[in-house]
């Protein structure tokens, strides 16, 4: 395992993170054996930066993720996040915390609504976390400025995609 030491620049250092799932069988649904899913994962990242975390359907990615918020229990392992140790703290401290990380799963199309536009999509997580009126419409466009991703609608101001503007204009779907 790695140098258990965090750097300044590190928002969120994992080490040697484990979970199994235990296999149960008979009527009392006893554990019969485990099924290991995340076995010794560590890795770090720098304030400022991201980290996609790529790999085969159930190799444990969405684990890794529901235990670095603590929606899944650990079974060893460390996560320390902006210096505070996730494994040690309780629920209701873990809550505000969950403000400032997120997940984005890679199928768009079990994490994205069709329907909603881009804006929306950003302003759903935001509304999650009590942001609300004005403030969340300045929020989700600046979010979608750096890459162009959404424009204001012209009726109500919030942003949208292209697509979906095109789709709300024609009735059909954009390009």
């Amino acid at each position: 395992m790695e140098n258990t030491t965090l750097h300044a620049q590190d928002i969120l250092k994992v080490e040697g993170l484990r979970k199994r799932f235990p296999i149960r069988r008979g009527f009392f649904q006893r554990a019969a054996g485990w099924v290991p899913a995340v076995e010794n994962v560590s890795f770090s990242i720098e304030r400022g930066k991201t980290l996609g975390l790529v790999g085969e359907s159930g190799c444990g990615k969405t684990t890794v993720a529901r235990m670095i918020l603590k929606l899944l229990p650990s079974d060893a392992g460390r996560i320390m996040f902006n210096g505070v140790d996730l494994c040690g703290i309780s629920d209701a401290e873990m809550k505000p915390l969950r403000k400032e990380i997120q997940i984005i799963f890679q199928d768009p199309y079990g994490s994205l609504n069709p329907r909603m536009s881009v804006g929306e999509a950003i302003g759903e997580g935001l509304r999650m976390t009590g942001v609300r009126g004005a403030p969340l419409r300045r929020r989700a466009r600046k979010s979608c400025s750096p890459v162009s991703a959404c424009r204001p609608a012209p009726s109500t101001g919030t942003p949208t995609s292209s697509a979906a503007a095109s789709a709300n204009a024609s009735g059909s779907p954009g390009p």
